[in-house]
């Protein structure tokens, strides 16, 4: 490591030519393990490793349970899955193993399976479409897809996901029997609320303690002795109550007994491939669907948090790695028997509060932890409890809850200043989490996402065009006058330039809100002539804020300009800029000089800014050249039709006064 203490990883290196520059590209261990400082960085990563590894058995046994597999192939999951992305991933500090947000998602997959062998099994086909998927979007440079997922969508989706995994867990808090459970706490409330009285006291008591537990762990930060509880809260609890539960139902009866784990293979889990039976090319189709979700769900969570400590200190992630880091991971645990694997946030800021150096620590020592204590001790996880297990998931998700976003957009709906485009997104927020809490995971992010895009279809069609003024208070004229909307809220003294409409469209002009500008166009026309019957000598459109243009609306522009022209209204875009600004120097600026005079064409090519544009429309008023045209509504031809622009400028002219 040098002096600066730099990442080992996704720091720009000395360019190499050939094929190993490739290499280490697709393959970055390849990049930064000759360059490990073993003496220095070694035994940072051993203990960081330690930790991670005794976190991720107890999370992994919970998580299992969450996806409704057996118990085992949690951990397993954390062994190959880890060392794998050691290999393809950028992040120092990401930690693979189970999540519970991707857990919930595989359980509401693989809920409509009977036994739970069968679960087992298809639950790792559905790892293995995971993989292929995730791998499939590296390749293919697909990460840009995980953008249309907002981020109000997405809180929304996590945090109803949340209420439903800590829903999920009550029934086994309670100890309520495995006949009582079905449909789970809220429907037994509704319908069968008789089935409360079968509440075992013993097992909510040791679910009332397990959650104490957790939730005050932090506490004991502030004990140096005891500071180590807090990272291995989870193994500490697991080990406790297992100890307590072998000697407690040893001496209780059979129906006072508390609910465990009970007989765990040993062991390590052989490689075979999922796809074991003709049957199983059934089960891929039925599984599809799902495993697409999860697949955008690990991506998505595992990077926005590899992202958040990559920023943090200072190296750089990237997404193609991370897809197919990701995608191997999942495809080739799943010959294992892993469920799908993602990068746990809370495992990173643990990784990364524990000085882990490199990947070694945060995975490839983790899986070998991991994959130890399998071998050597599953037989003792007979009398874990698993109303503790659901106290660790419960725990677990009452971190991922967002309500303080929703809080956060709700501030901005509040806030008239704003228009209702800038106030939906709580909206967004609360269509995810209603119809992710009342119809599930899937209904629940399938909506929020289209949801979405809708609003931002909505918008792109729909841009906001403001008509422009400046305040008197400000006028310099040594200076240009700052042009503001003249219906911002709170804003006072904004005066409009007389005889001339000068406005601002905010957002990309092209063939889907062209008619918008023209409808706006000819609603500010009337405003004028039912006003004080006056008509405007001149439009600016400030083009500051557009952009993109196509050549559509290039083409309504050109016929625009014409127009206007024939009415003696002069129509310029001002503050053009980058590949707008080609576009309207090169096909529009021609038909903008022909309503001037001679003496100004030459004039206007220096004109750039809105002052500038309205000095040229007062000195071309100034010149007598015929009267203005009363207004004429364009309805009759439409911009976007498929006329060209001579027969549109035909019709045009056939109905002027």
């Amino acid at each position: 490591m040098s002096e600066k203490n730099e990442p080992l990883m996704g720091t720009p290196t000395a360019k190499r030519g050939g094929w190993r520059k490739t290499l280490e590209r697709y393959v970055p261990i390849l990049e930064w393990l000759p360059n490990y400082p073993w003496s220095e960085s070694l035994m940072p990563d051993i203990a960081g490793s330690m930790t991670l590894g005794f976190v991720l058995i107890g999370q992994s046994l919970a998580h299992a349970h969450l996806c409704k597999v057996e118990l085992i192939n949690g951990p397993y999951s954390c062994m190959l899955p880890p060392i794998i992305y050691a290999f393809f991933g950028t992040s120092v500090h990401a930690s693979v193993g189970t999540g519970g947000l991707v857990s919930l998602l595989t359980g509401e997959v693989l809920d409509g399976f009977g036994s739970l062998q069968e679960r087992t099994h298809a639950c790792c086909i559905l790892t293995l479409l995971v993989g292929l998927l995730l791998a499939l979007m590296g390749v293919c440079q697909m990460a840009f897809l995980v953008r249309f997922i907002s981020k109000p969508a997405l809180s929304g989706f996590i945090t109803a996901s949340a209420l439903l995994i800590i829903l999920s867990q009550l029934t086994v808090m309670l100890g309520l029997p495995l006949w009582a459970r079905v449909g789970g706490i809220v429907q037994i409330a509704i319908h069968n609320p008789s089935y409360l009285q079968l509440i075992d006291w013993s097992t909510f008591s040791l679910s009332v303690v397990s959650m104490a537990c957790l939730m005050n762990a932090k506490r004991l930060k502030q004990v140096p002795y005891f500071r180590f509880l807090n990272d291995f809260k989870e193994l500490c609890l697991l080990i406790c109550s297992a100890i307590f539960c072998e000697w407690y139902n040893s001496v209780a009866t059979e129906e006072e007994k508390i609910e465990v784990v009970g007989h765990v293979p040993a062991g390590l889990p052989s490689l075979t491939s999922p796809m074991t039976m003709p049957s199983d090319f059934h089960l891929v189709k039925e599984l599809l669907p799902g495993a697409v979700l999860v697949a955008f769900v690990v991506f998505l969570s595992s990077f926005a948090g590899a992202k958040k400590f990559a920023m943090m200190d200072g190296y750089q992630i990237r997404a193609f790695n991370e897809l197919m880091a990701l995608g191997f991971a999942n495809l080739i645990g799943s010959f294992a028997g892993s469920v799908p694997t993602q990068v746990g946030l809370s495992r990173m800021g643990i990784a990364h509060g524990s000085g882990v150096k490199s990947q070694l620590g945060a995975n490839v020592f983790v899986g070998v932890i991991v994959a130890v204590v399998v071998k050597l001790f599953s037989s003792y996880l007979y009398n874990v409890p698993m109303c503790v297990l659901a106290a660790v998931i419960v725990n677990g998700a009452s971190h991922l809850t967002e309500f303080d976003h929703a809080k956060h957009l709700l501030t901005f709906f509040q806030n008239s200043r704003y228009n209702w485009k800038s106030r939906m997104e709580i909206v967004i927020w609360l269509v995810g989490f209603l119809v992710t809490l009342v119809f599930g995971a899937f209904p629940g992010m399938f909506t929020a996402v289209a949801t979405s895009l809708i609003i931002i279809l909505y918008q792109v069609v729909s841009p906001d065009i403001v008509e422009l003024g400046y305040k008197t208070d400000t006028v310099d004229s040594t200076r240009p006058r700052k042009w503001i909307a003249c219906a911002r809220e709170g804003v006072e003294g904004v005066v409009m330039e007389d005889g001339i409409l000068i406005f601002r469209l905010e957002g990309p002009l092209f063939y889907a809100n062209v008619e918008h500008l023209q409808e706006f166009l000819e609603e500010q026309e009337l405003h004028q002539a039912e006003g004080d019957g006056s008509h405007y000598t001149g439009i600016i459109l400030s083009a500051g804020s557009i952009p993109f243009i196509d050549t559509t609306a290039i083409q309504a522009l050109e016929t625009m300009i014409q127009t206007y022209n024939k009415r003696n209204i002069l129509f310029f875009i001002a503050n053009t800029f980058g590949q707008t600004g080609r576009l309207v120097s090169d096909c529009l600026e021609v038909h903008m000089q022909k309503g001037l005079c001679e003496g100004l064409k030459t004039k206007m090519r220096k004109c750039a800014s809105v002052d500038d544009f309205v000095g040229l429309i007062r000195e071309n008023s100034a010149i007598p050249n015929g009267s203005c045209h009363p207004f004429t509504s364009l309805r009759r031809a439409s911009f976007v039709q498929s006329h060209s622009v001579k027969n549109l400028a035909a019709i045009l002219e056939e109905s002027e006064i």
